[in-house]
């Protein structure tokens, strides 16, 4: 089964130059939606609706779109924006503890999924809120020197903080739409499209590393 942005698991296998204009209008509105945060404004159901529609063209409703894609696009959204602020909120900050709060505001003007799909539930997709994400980055002490793999990277959100920290990426998403939309927000990252749960077949050698 492939999974398409505008569809669920069940749907059948887009061509490439379908798959690349929903990755397009997916991008289109990751960008709408990251200036609406860097106005502070709270992303609800009528802003993320508008977004959607003006980049795809139509509504839900008449199917271009569902509502996984649209949390994708939040997400998306969120990793641009910590691309583009992340240092300088780290530096203004200055220690961990400082800036999770400041994740934490990011956070909440995002919706919560409320919304589920059926290849969300088959493909087990439940991002990581960004502060814990950060807390795991931590523990994790990335650190230039590392190279970071995130087998079941989503949408970048934990990669994100990741780069941040300095550490070079290897990124792994099964789910087709989602790895479209990283091959962009990480354009300079190969990303695979392994089973995670088989992950470790494909690599020559892992190294984990705990703190604590």
């Amino acid at each position: 089964m492939t999974e398409s942005l505008a569809g669920g698991a069940a749907a059948a296998p887009l061509s490439m130059r379908a798959a690349a204009t929903l990755t397009t209008a997916a991008l289109k509105a990751a960008r709408q939606i990251l200036t609406d945060l860097e106005r502070g404004r709270r992303i609800d159901a009528a802003v993320l609706r508008g977004a959607m529609e003006a980049a795809f063209g139509a509504s839900d409703a008449a199917g271009a779109w569902n509502w996984k894609t649209a949390y994708d696009v939040c997400e998306a959204a969120t990793v641009l924006f910590l691309r583009k602020f992340g240092p300088a909120i780290r530096a203004k900050a200055g220690s961990t503890a400082a800036m999770l709060p400041m994740l934490a505001r990011i956070a909440s003007c995002l919706p919560t999924h409320t919304r589920r799909s059926e290849d969300s539930q088959a493909l087990q997709q439940f991002s990581t809120p960004i502060p814990l994400g950060l807390a795991a980055c931590t523990a994790a002490v990335i650190t230039p020197a590392d190279r970071v793999l995130e087998p079941s990277a989503g949408t970048g959100l934990l990669a994100i903080l990741a780069e941040l920290a300095g550490g070079s990426l290897m990124l792994n998403e099964l789910a087709e739409g989602r790895a479209a939309l990283l091959d962009h927000l990480f354009a300079n990252v190969e990303v695979t499209r392994f089973d995670a749960a088989q992950i470790d077949d494909h690599l020559d050698a892992m190294l984990c590393r705990a703190s604590f």
